[in-house]
């Protein structure tokens, strides 16, 4: 293991670290590529071969006796992945093959189009659940993100002191003119 510094804040971490510990910067690891599911990206899927099929071999025992069974074999190696967010099924050569920069350039633009819109909750749900990492991590990352690319957050609505506000002045004058 060796030690090397992160590009984003500067500190010392091992090379092993899928991200920076301190700030939550993702680790780029030169010519690393993913498997990714081609409909929502994700590179949460899982693979599983097709195995015997029952209604292939009972098909071909039907229509050409005890060799038939054999046919129950026919497409046993196949892959067939199915990714764990959206359930898309797919075969092992339709998956979407994303290089490690490109899958972070790809998660930064789309960041940054949630940080503007929707704010900072949401930003720091999606990058966790874009790349498996813990909460602190992700928080961190994100708020790196918004200072290095000087983002302004969405002006806040009415929260709960509006609403806490409205409350008291109907309370104050339902009593007001109960007592008059």
């Amino acid at each position: 293991m060796a030690l090397i510094t992160c590009s984003e804040c500067g500190k010392k971490i091992s090379d092993q670290a899928a991200s920076c510990p301190n700030c939550g910067n993702p680790i780029n690891v030169k010519g690393e590529e993913y498997l990714c599911c081609p409909k929502c990206k994700s590179k949460e899927i899982h693979s599983q071969h097709a195995g015997f099929s029952g209604g292939k071999a009972l098909t071909g025992a039907l229509l050409t006796g005890g060799i038939g069974i054999l046919a129950g074999t026919i497409g046993n190696k196949d892959v067939q992945i199915t990714c764990l967010k959206c359930g898309h099924k797919f075969k092992a050569g339709d998956a979407l093959i994303i290089g490690n920069d490109e899958f972070n350039r790809a998660i930064d633009a789309e960041l940054s189009k949630i940080i503007t819109e929707n704010g900072k909750i949401q930003a720091v749900t999606f990058y966790k659940d874009k790349t498996n990492c813990d909460l602190l991590s992700a928080f961190k990352y994100v708020e790196g993100f918004i200072t290095k690319n000087n983002l302004t957050l969405p002006a806040k609505k009415g929260g709960c002191a509006g609403v806490l506000l409205v409350l008291i002045a109907s309370a104050s004058t339902v009593i007001g003119s109960l007592l008059i």
